[in-house]
């Protein structure tokens, strides 16, 4: 299967509270993305910086789709 682009409201939807590791970002203006090639996907961002280490993309960068991350879950903010 040959990768394809896909945009990034695409990959939000269906790798929701995920790190995605993407290849060829396409922004569109900076700092928006538009598209990218997905090419790996975990709840760990460690696993994911690993995964790039491993493929050693050309040109990639790792996002975080959104949402409220399990390591994150319990945090509180306090305004006084």
């Amino acid at each position: 299967m040959k990768p394809r682009l896909a945009s990034w409201e695409t990959i939000q939807k269906e790798y929701p509270d995920k790190f995605v590791l993407l290849e060829n970002p396409v922004y569109n203006p900076r700092p928006h993305l538009k598209e990218a090639i997905l090419l790996y996907k975990h709840k760990s961002r460690d696993r994911v910086i690993k995964k790039e280490l491993e493929l050693k993309p050309y040109y990639s960068t790792i996002l975080y789709t959104g949402g409220i991350r399990g390591d994150r879950a319990n945090e509180y903010t306090f305004i006084l």
